[in-house]
């Protein structure tokens, strides 16, 4: 009985493989969808879409706007948006719901947040922004925070509470013209959700369609310095009004020019541009030579700063700095020849050698929030210790050869912790990393003023703090030891 269960049980394994494999002799060709398949296929994708890109609110409000790309700048546009409307799904007033959003106290607690472009799940978070509601986005529509690499930031919405708008800005140089990109800002009021969609479209700058009418050639000379201070250049500013048809500085707009010829629009210093060592435009930072801007002086006045420490006596170059009409297609050219030449000191330094000398110095202050000053002229004791102007005693601060030693000198060199040279102190005196001290003290310089300045911390110091401390200046062989009270009242 035994043998014949096997015999019938091999046979049927045997007709199974026999079916399977005559199922499966064409399993290499692809089935093909009949019409109805392939509509019930379309049918699902269009729902789950159609899921994907539903926006859970009450209300949705929906916006456009233009930006224009930038390279240097963080440039974008103001967009009201309505108030009204929110304060409606609300039951709030318009005064209640911006109070909300700033989180005034008192205030109805409406919870910022934003919905997410590629999930369009909820993000939490109130902003990644300076504002109380805002956020960084990236290009794909998500929240990010600023200088992201991982989610690169290319756009930001930041909410003003007393425009009752936001500004939508950009990321320097991280968008390219045709971009479009869409935000979703959210609110949430008890259970009622406002969305504020925000579709941002990018456009290149445009091209300066322009004629050069007149050129305006000046010259400057200016002393290297250790601050961003401008000198005053004047130019014809009637001649300049004249040749650009216009009737006041109110119109105008202004160029650099750039290494290639074209034209720089982008302003970085108010009116004006960064030049590299070359006269060309550039940016700030180490190639950086001087700035131009205009409004700082009178109207017929523009302004030629520099970066501190780069310029040396003898440097010469040349920068363009252009006053353009684009109503009328006209541009009046500045060509400015800058000649660095040296400082002219007036002072004479006090006779005899370096000495030692010890001073006990009270520096007080009201607490503030921020990194408020407030300082005390040293300038005499220095000069008369080493026996330097002082404009000398400034230039070897700036070179590091003057030294500052918190406690006691050292043989080896002073690491600062605050403004070179200066220190950040903690409740003892002694110098601190920012994070853990109250106080800070340094040796504040110009060509022609030294001082101590002291501040307090913001969150680590609090009203009727007290810190004492000593601090040495070194410098031509002579030394002098400030004792030196910081109170914060």
């Amino acid at each position: 009985m035994k043998k014949i269960y096997l015999y019938i049980s091999l046979c049927l394994f045997m007709a199974g493989l026999i079916i399977s494999c005559a199922d499966n002799t064409n399993f290499s060709n692809l089935h093909e969808l009949t019409a109805d398949e392939i509509a019930e296929i379309a049918r699902q994708d269009s729902i789950r879409e159609a899921q994907k890109n539903k926006i859970n609110a009450d209300l949705v409000l929906k916006y456009s706007v233009e930006i224009t790309t930038s390279k240097t700048l963080y440039d974008g546009v103001s967009l009201p948006i309505s108030i009204d409307s929110i304060a409606r799904l609300f039951s709030l007033s318009n005064a209640q719901v911006l109070a909300g959003i700033a989180g005034e106290s008192g205030a109805p607690e409406i919870k910022p947040f934003a919905i997410e472009g590629t999930t369009h799940a909820d993000n939490g978070t109130a902003s990644t922004t300076n504002s109380t509601w805002g956020h960084w986005w990236d290009a794909n529509g998500d929240v990010t925070t600023w200088g992201s690499s991982e989610k690169k930031a290319v756009l930001f919405a930041e909410f003003d509470t007393e425009a009752g708008e936001f500004y939508v800005g950009q990321y320097p140089n991280r968008l390219e013209a045709n971009d479009t990109i869409k935000i979703i800002e959210c609110l949430k009021y008890n259970e009622k959700r406002v969305a504020v969609v925000i579709t941002v479209k990018t456009v290149a700058p445009g091209q300066i369609n322009a004629t050069v009418v007149s050129t305006q050639n000046l010259s400057i000379s200016i002393v290297g310095k250790s601050s961003y201070d401008p000198d005053s250049l004047q130019f014809d500013l009637n001649k300049a009004i004249s040749d650009l048809g216009v009737s006041s500085m109110n119109e105008v707009k202004f160029l650099g020019v750039n290494q290639d010829g074209s034209y720089a629009q982008e302003a970085v210093t108010g009116n004006g541009f960064w030049y590299d060592m070359n006269g060309f435009v550039g940016s700030w930072g180490n190639d950086a030579s001087v700035y131009t801007n205009y409004g700082d002086f009178a109207a017929n006045y523009i302004s030629i700063g520099q970066y501190p420490d780069h310029l040396t006596e003898g440097q010469k170059f040349t920068i363009k700095y252009c006053l353009w009409s684009k109503a009328n297609k006209k541009i009046v050219v500045l060509n400015i020849a800058i000649t660095v030449v040296g400082y002219q000191d007036p002072e004479t330094p006090p006779t005899g050698d370096p000495v030692a000398v010890e001073k006990t110095i009270e520096l007080s202050k009201t607490y503030s929030n921020d990194y408020a000053s407030v300082q005390v002229d040293v300038k005499d004791l220095l000069r008369n210790a080493f026996k330097k102007t002082t404009y000398q005693i400034h230039k070897a601060i700036s070179s590091g050869e003057l030294k500052l030693y918190q406690g006691t000198v050292s043989e080896t060199a002073p690491t600062y912790t605050a403004d070179a040279p200066g220190y950040w102190l903690k409740a003892d005196g002694t110098a601190g990393p920012w994070s853990e001290s109250l106080v800070w003290c340094s040796l504040g310089h110009s060509e022609t003023e030294l001082y101590l300045y002291s501040g307090n911390h913001p969150d680590n110091c609090a009203p009727g703090t007290t810190v004492t401390t000593k601090l040495i200046a070194t410098y031509n062989g002579g030394s002098v030891t400030f004792n030196v009270t910081i109170k914060v009242n």
